[in-house]
C-alpha cells in the first residue's frame, strides 16, 4: 500500500520512478520539488529582469556619455594650457635671444669711437649709465640677488632647497669671475694715463706710435667690457634655463625688464629736469587774486 501511494504521488507530481528499484526518501523529493519551484519562479521573473537590465543599460550609456564629454572638456583645457606653455617657452627664448644680441654687441665694436661709446654711451641718461653700467657697480650677481628677492617676497615664486643650493653655488662662482674682471679693469685705469697724448711717454714717441698706444688701450678696454657682457648673459642664461621653472622664469623676466625700464624712466626724468628746469611758481598771495 505504501509503495502504491508513493508511485501515485510520483505520477501526480510529474516525477518518474527510479529505475534502480530503491525506495526514494522524502528528502530527495523535497529537494527536487524545491528545485522545480525555483526554476518556475526564475522563468516567470525573466521579463522584469530584462526590463531592469534595459533600463540599466540606458543609465550606463548616459553616464558613459557624460564621462566622455567631461573627459574631452578637460583634455581640451589641458591642450590649451599646453599650447600656452609652448607659447610661453617661445617668448622666453625670444627674450633671452634679445639679451644675447644686446650684450654681445660689444664684441662687434672695433673703432675707437665704438669703444668709447661702450664706456660712456651717449644715448643713456647719466643716472641710468651709473646704475646699469659696469662702472656703476652693476654686477651680474645683482641678477641672482633679484632671484632671491622674488623668492622672499613673492608667494607664487617657488624656489626649492636644491635650487637654493645651486643659487648659492652660482653666486660664489660669479663673484670670482667678477673679481677677475674688476682687477683687469683696475689695471687699465691705473695705466691708461701712460697711453694718453700728454703723458711723458707719448712726448718721446712719434704720432704713429702714440696712436698705436691709444689703440692698444682701447682694445684692452673692449676686451674687458666684452668679457663683462658675456658674464651678464651667462648669468641670465643660467637663471632662465637651469635655475627656475617656466612660470618663475616668466616672472623673473617681467621683474628684470621692469627694473631696467624704471631706471631708464628715472634717468630720463632727471635729464629733462636738468635740460629744462621748471620755472618757479609765484609765491602765494602775489599777483592777482584770481
Amino acid at each position: 500500500m505504501t509503495r502504491t501511494m508513493e508511485v501515485a504521488r510520483f505520477e501526480e507530481n510529474g516525477f518518474e520512478e527510479p529505475n534502480n528499484g530503491e525506495e526514494v526518501s522524502w528528502d530527495v523529493l523535497e529537494r527536487e520539488a524545491a528545485s522545480n519551484v525555483s526554476s518556475k519562479r526564475s522563468q516567470s521573473g525573466r521579463p522584469h529582469q530584462q526590463d531592469f537590465s534595459r533600463k540599466g543599460d540606458e543609465l550606463s550609456g548616459d553616464l558613459y556619455e557624460l564621462w566622455r564629454q567631461e573627459q574631452n572638456s578637460i583634455a581640451a583645457r589641458l591642450d590649451k594650457e599646453l599650447k600656452s606653455r609652448w607659447e610661453l617657452d617661445e617668448l622666453i627664448e625670444e627674450q633671452l635671444s634679445r639679451y644675447e644680441s644686446h650684450y654681445y654687441m660689444a664684441m662687434v665694436s672695433t673703432s675707437l669711437k665704438d669703444v668709447s661709446n661702450l664706456v660712456i654711451p651717449m644715448w643713456l641718461p647719466p643716472h641710468e649709465l651709473a646704475a646699469v653700467a659696469w662702472l656703476g657697480d652693476w654686477r651680474p650677481t645683482s641678477i641672482l640677488d633679484l632671484v632671491r628677492i622674488l623668492a622672499a617676497h613673492n608667494p607664487s615664486f617657488s624656489l626649492s632647497e636644491s635650487s637654493e643650493r645651486v643659487l648659492s653655488q652660482f653666486l660664489r662662482e660669479i663673484r670670482i669671475e667678477e673679481a677677475v674682471i674688476d682687477e683687469e679693469y683696475a689695471e687699465i685705469q691705473a695705466t691708461c694715463v701712460l697711453h694718453l697724448p700728454f703723458s711723458p711717454l707719448c712726448n718721446t714717441r712719434s704720432h704713429e706710435e702714440a696712436l698705436h698706444s691709444v689703440q692698444e688701450l682701447f682694445e684692452n678696454i673692449h676686451k674687458v667690457i666684452s668679457k663683462a657682457q658675456r658674464l651678464r648673459y651667462k648669468v641670465l642664461e643660467l637663471v632662465m634655463k637651469k635655475l627656475l621653472n617656466q612660470t618663475d622664469t616668466a616672472e623673473f623676466v617681467v621683474a628684470f625688464a621692469g627694473i631696467q625700464d624704471a631706471i631708464h624712466q628715472f634717468g630720463e626724468q632727471k635729464k629733462l629736469k636738468k635740460l629744462y628746469p621748471a620755472v618757479l611758481s609765484p609765491l602765494k598771495g602775489s599777483g592777482s587774486s584770481s
